[in-house]
């Protein structure tokens, strides 16, 4: 494929590692292409945002992705979008994480229905499981609490543990080690496992279970019975130029070790009293393995791209 004229792809991004994959990608795809990419920061309505054509590609998850281009499951009843496509999807084994504060006492979702505590969370995501249990982020705030948007570090956590904001922290447990996640577990807050009857019906509308290992976080003192997110998928819509997707195939192909490179992150802790010296630094990765067969429909939800697809069989990988 011959070289296009200068042209513009907008990524949407939601968080800081999606920031970092973006110049890693528009790096490479700089490289095959005169492009010119762009970050815009999302709120919760990334699919909106592409669909709009505000953005050209996002970052979302499999499950989403699937549930959205099939009209099944978690959006049984609406439309199809069948003008989703994907271009790849990158290996991130994650679930969602439910933590409570110990002076909350609650050690369960069904406390939490029963109670209808005014609660501080910092967080979002996993909605399927509130509802299974009869409530929602909407009833928390009804019921007196708060329910804010969290950058998953430890320095996030703590500014909200300080502004006494932090009754629980909830979302992504984002691969083996986001950073919050030690923090708020060295203070003694409890994470609440799904029964196995609600993860049965969550099972039955196409959701996937994962066990959360003993140790993950310090307080997790037993296997934990939670709902799978696992895998970041680079996803666009079907009228996407085909040429675009192509050498976006081919960016995060010949690129993939700088895009793992990006998703390694330095956490550090400077003690109470803040500043230097830095008492202990700590080192991880939103990404849990290296990017491989990234081409693999099994794992992105949607098709992959036609342009995308025309570089993946020139390489061979697929047929």
């Amino acid at each position: 494929m011959t070289r296009s004229e200068p042209r513009e792809i907008k990524f949407g991004t939601s968080w800081s590692t999606q920031f970092r994959f973006t110049q890693a990608i528009g790096r490479g795809l700089s490289e095959f292409m005169d492009i010119k990419a762009s970050a815009h920061v999302l709120g919760p309505g990334g699919y909106s945002a592409l669909s709009q054509g505000a953005v050209d590609v996002i970052f979302s998850k499999w499950v989403v992705n699937e549930h959205r281009f099939s009209g099944e499951g978690l959006y049984a009843g609406a439309s199809p979008d069948e003008w989703l496509r994907t271009i790849a999807w990158l290996p991130q084994e994650d679930r969602f994480l439910f933590s409570m504060a110990p002076w909350t006492g609650i050690t369960s979702f069904a406390q939490i229905a029963e109670k209808k505590p005014a609660l501080h969370i910092a967080g979002s995501g996993g909605e399927a499981v509130l509802n299974e249990y009869g409530f929602s982020y909407a009833d928390i705030e009804k019921w007196g609490g708060s329910v804010r948007r969290i950058e998953h570090t430890a320095a996030e956590a703590k500014k909200r543990f300080e502004a006494n904001q932090l009754d629980g922290l909830w979302g992504d447990g984002s691969a083996y080690d986001f950073s919050a996640w030690p923090w708020v577990g060295s203070r003694g807050y409890k994470f609440l496992g799904i029964d196995e009857t609600v993860m049965q019906r969550l099972e039955s509308k196409g959701l996937r279970r994962q066990i959360t290992p003993s140790g993950f976080v310090a307080s997790i003192e037993s296997n934990l019975l939670a709902l799978d997110d696992s895998h970041i998928v680079v996803t666009c819509r079907a009228d996407l130029d085909s040429e675009i997707a192509y050498y976006l195939a081919k960016a995060i192909d010949k690129k993939k070790r700088d895009i793992e490179l990006t998703s390694i992150q330095l956490d550090y802790d400077n003690g109470e009293a803040g500043g230097l010296p830095v008492t202990t630094t700590k080192y991880w990765s939103s990404l849990t393995g290296p990017i491989e067969k990234q081409w693999n429909e099994s794992f992105t939800g949607a098709p992959i791209h036609e342009g995308a697809q025309d570089y993946y069989k020139e390489c061979g990988y697929i047929v």
